[in-house]
């Protein structure tokens, strides 16, 4: 008796191969234009932020005379929605934005990589790595500041690269479970 996953595989092939369609598609777009690739996604972003932004204000409102915390919800939801709105109306501003919040977050973590090295370094002699680590990630942060659009297009290609090979890999999976249940269906049981 074969196991439950081939089995799934077999009778659903045409799902994977509808996945690795759509992740080849949107992988070779990324990489084509990962600036508008880039907009998308923070647009959708803010759409999602928009929408949790207004539900959370409604469950607020909703709730007012029931619990005194009622405004622990409704703030957040207010500030969602403003936020929301903010990214859909100007998503490359919100682009820059999240870019110079990675930055400071790379610079951040690199400077504290380096501290870390140092007095780990009087411990383990010879231990160099975490002083790598610790570069790169400020190197990677000061590019971000420099650069920040560019930054943030390189980082969608490489997101449009690994979607291409993944949904080039679902494909590959989709076809050879196709055959699965090609060779299944000759063989009897």
């Amino acid at each position: 008796m074969p196991g439950i996953l081939p089995s799934l595989y077999k009778r659903t092939w045409w799902s994977l191969l509808i996945k690795g369609i759509a992740a080849v598609v949107f992988g070779v777009l990324a990489i084509a234009w990962p600036d508008r690739v880039l907009e998308v996604i923070v647009t959708l972003l803010g759409i999602l932020v928009l929408i949790v932004g207004i539900l959370a204000t409604i469950g607020a409102l909703m709730h007012r005379g029931r619990s005194a915390r009622w405004l622990w919800v409704l703030i957040p939801g207010l500030v969602g929605i403003v936020i929301g709105i903010i990214t859909i109306a100007w998503p490359a501003v919100t682009t820059v934005v999240l870019v110079y919040l990675i930055a400071i977050w790379a610079l951040v973590h690199g400077i504290g990589e380096i501290y870390n090295a140092a007095r780990l370094h009087k411990d383990i002699q010879g231990e160099w790595l975490p002083f790598v680590i610790g570069i790169v990630s400020v190197v990677f942060g000061i590019a971000l500041i420099v650069r920040p659009l560019t930054a943030g297009q390189v980082v969608t290609w490489l997101v449009g690269m690994f979607v291409l090979i993944l949904g080039v890999l679902w494909l590959v999976f989709a076809f050879r479970a196709r055959r699965w249940q090609q060779i299944s269906e000759q063989t009897p049981e």
